[in-house]
């Protein structure tokens, strides 16, 4: 991945590939090394100085999630630091602060930092959009999108038609898992969080634990901006300082009350009535990993997707467009393999994309035998293999004028083809070929 610049200026990376994970590392580092603080006095100005090298890495990151992470993660060590403060260390810290203050206008970091404050900026209003159908898509996928869908999900079925914008991830670590976990995941997700939290919670005698519990605020922060968390280098020092919270509590025997462990259980029961009120009702979607249900209802339709035929990424977008057209759309289901498909297809008509011969050959004759009707977009097989031979009626194949399929001319012999004029092997009005009347009936 190559470097990222802000008018012109390297935005500091470590060697992680974003400077967001980059920021994350350095917000958390910022907490940690005061740790030196609670091990011998000298400690606090090692720590001093490792702190105010770290500010200034920070700022050349020009993250404002690792900014805003670091502050969070710091406010721990405030509160629960032993007091008094010596003036002469006020006086350090005021300078240090001070020093990364200076360096942030010496860089112009301070222009990105106030970005989306006094002007709009797409990087805010585009996580913004993404995040407000977080809660949508986890109502409408009770069971999960799956592992790594949450970001292609959204912009197949969420995100508008018009909308080109790309996403890679959910850019909202905790969020994305969210979309992508199913219920039971979710609430164990949010309990682990929670848990954590109570488990480096600092009290009287063990106020060093501000440092991991500050550890783990800017490391769930920083999650919240970008999609830091999918980086395994970055649970390393979260991993140390809680074991460490661990350790320290087994030796000592001193854990939470009981009693405390009823907050990471409301903690987590709170949060999932929350994703369930701001879902509302949701969506006319249904989602899952294997499968993606428009409208309500049985499906009159079932599509099995094939994205090279279809066009690509944007095949669902094309596919929503030509729903919505419809003063009554029919209720359609999508999978991407043919054996994904429910086995009750009684009264569905089944739209097969790029049909392949080892999937005809294996699944053609269950399809054939439920299905109403069956449209063949393009098959990469021979009418033999696709079972046609049992029922001539209830297939069509849809080739282009031009096309240079090699299985073609087998099945013109069958008289089951429909050549669609000023297209080759990609169709490109294939929603609007499928619900003509001429070949659903």
């Amino acid at each position: 991945m190559g470097d990222i610049f802000f008018n012109g200026v390297w935005r500091m990376d470590w060697g992680l590939g974003n400077p967001n994970k980059t920021a994350a590392l350095i917000a958390m580092l910022m907490v940690a090394v005061w740790g030196l603080a609670f091990i011998r006095r000298w400690g606090f100005w090692v720590a001093l100085s490792a702190f105010t090298v770290l500010g200034g890495c920070l700022v050349h990151t020009f993250s404002r999630g690792g900014l805003v992470a670091a502050c969070f993660g710091l406010v721990p060590l405030l509160i629960f630091v032993p007091r008094p403060w010596p003036m002469r260390r006020l006086v350090a810290l005021g300078v240090a602060v001070w020093a990364m203050i200076g360096f942030s206008f010496y860089l112009n970091a301070h222009e990105r930092y106030g970005q989306g404050v006094v002007k709009q900026d797409r990087s805010i209003t585009n996580r913004l959009h993404l995040w407000k159908h977080g809660p949508l898509m986890i109502v409408d996928s009770p069971g999960g999108w799956g592992l790594g869908n949450a970001a292609k999900s959204y912009m197949r079925w969420y995100q508008p038609i018009d909308d080109n914008e790309s996403f890679r991830t959910f850019v909202n670590s905790h969020l994305e898992w969210l979309v992508e976990f199913n219920w039971p995941l979710r609430f164990l997700y949010l309990f682990a969080w929670a848990a954590v939290l109570l488990v480096c919670m600092p009290s009287r005698g063990n106020s060093w634990l501000a440092v991991p519990l500050g550890v783990w605020i800017a490391f769930g922060v920083a999650s919240i901006f970008s999609s830091v968390a999918e980086s395994p280098w970055l649970w390393i020092l979260p991993g140390i300082v809680l074991v460490s919270a661990l350790g320290w509590r087994i030796v000592k025997q001193q854990w939470p009350r009981p009693l405390s462990w009823a907050f990471p259980v409301g903690a987590a029961t709170v949060g999932c009535v929350a994703l369930l009120i701001a879902g509302g009702s949701g969506t006319q979607v249904e989602g899952s990993a294997a499968r993606v249900v428009l409208g309500d209802g049985k499906p009159t339709f079932w599509l099995v997707a094939d994205e090279q035929v279809l066009g690509g990424d944007r095949f669902a977008k094309t596919l929503r467009a030509a729903w919505s057209e419809h003063e009554k759309p029919p209720t359609i289901g999508v999978v991407w393999s043919v054996r994904q498909l429910p086995t009750d297809l009684s009264g569905a008509v089944v739209i097969w994309s790029g049909a392949t011969s080892a999937e005809a050959t294996t699944d053609s004759k269950r399809v054939l035998g439920t299905a109403e009707r069956t449209i063949l977009l393009v098959p990469r097989c021979y009418p033999q293999e696709s079972g046609l031979d049992e029922d001539k009626q209830s297939v069509v194949a849809l080739f282009g004028e031009f096309s240079q399929s090699p299985f073609l001319s087998a099945w013109e012999e069958t008289g089951s083809v429909q050549r669609i004029a000023g297209t080759g092997d990609f169709l490109p009005n294939w929603p609007q070929l499928i619900f003509s009347e001429n070949l659903i009936r």
